[in-house]
């Protein structure tokens, strides 16, 4: 909710689904930024009996002026709303928008046999009456945030089907760091990826790797850098590079020599590279040119 006061935070949601059964807002700035956004044509979802002592607590809404009994009733009156316990949950509009009230505290829906489901229809409900569109339920959860791939598939339903994932992407979970033409999730099972087509350059980049990187360094046929890593543990790295190296070397921080190996990946142009690690850093330098 404190997310709120960021104009994008509302950006992409139509049915947006609250409660104050326990936590309560910390100011009323969050409910103008509610209110707005319903009466130019959210739906929202509320549920909440709004009689736990928290309620009472002395806060901005019964103090200063203000002598509401509970947060709620200063966002329903921001709304227009009244005769909202007498309604039973259904719609009624706000604005261009529409509110529907539920007396119910949310641990009830699971508690309550079947109370999950009439909550579900209620969402999905909402969803199609006043968006156009069709809930969709599914046995997976799969976000994205730039060339990252987190996907979940959950066992706990009928749906066996595995969440097919398609490549080219690096598997994360896998401490051989492959890549994939495409990934199977399999039910009870989750997967971390690197999304390989994500990238629109071919500047030479780690990837992924079991060291953290230091002092990067480019020029127009090398890349070098220093991996730093508990001594004597095994480095494996997936690193993008414009083309296949002729020339890798590995240094400790004395100029001692270590033993790399490697393998190129020539669709992807990516390389798998290992060696040991060493704390006090590894200096390599790759050399295409």
């Amino acid at each position: 909710m404190e997310n709120l006061l960021n104009k994008n935070t509302l950006k992409n949601i139509n049915v947006l689904v609250m409660s104050y059964s326990n936590m309560k807002p910390l100011s009323e700035r969050y409910h103008t930024v509610l209110a707005e956004w319903v009466r130019g044509g959210g739906v929202l979802i509320y549920y909440g009996r709004d009689n736990d002592p928290f309620q009472a607590v002395r806060e901005w809404w019964n103090t200063e002026g203000k002598t509401y009994s509970a947060p709620s009733e200063h966002l329903f009156r921001q709304l227009g709303l009244s005769n909202i316990s007498a309604n039973g949950g259904e719609f009624v509009k706000a604005g261009k928008g529409m509110v529907s009230v539920n007396r119910k505290d949310p641990k009830e829906l699971v508690i309550e046999p079947r109370s999950d489901w009439t909550y579900v229809s209620k969402v999905g409900d909402a969803y199609q009456r006043y968006t156009g569109s069709r809930l969709i339920l599914k046995n997976n959860f799969e976000v994205k945030r730039g060339p990252y791939i987190v996907a979940a598939v959950m066992d706990e339903n009928e749906n066996k089907t595995p969440l097919k994932i398609p490549g080219p992407i690096v598997d994360l979970f896998d401490p051989g760091l492959p890549v994939l033409n495409a990934k199977e999730v399999q039910p009870g099972s989750q997967s971390f990826l690197y999304d390989l087509s994500s990238l629109t350059s071919d500047q030479p980049k780690v990837i992924a790797a079991a060291a953290r990187i230091y002092n990067e360094k480019i020029t127009s046929g090398t890349y070098s850098f220093v991996a730093k890593s508990p001594s004597e543990t095994n480095n494996v790295m997936r690193i993008r590079l414009p083309k296949e190296p002729v020339s890798i070397t590995a240094t400790t921080s004395t100029e001692e020599a270590i033993a790399t190996s490697r393998e190129w990946d020539g669709r992807t142009r990516t390389l798998l590279l290992r060696f040991t690690n060493k704390s006090a850093g590894v200096r390599v330098n790759i050399q295409w040119n």
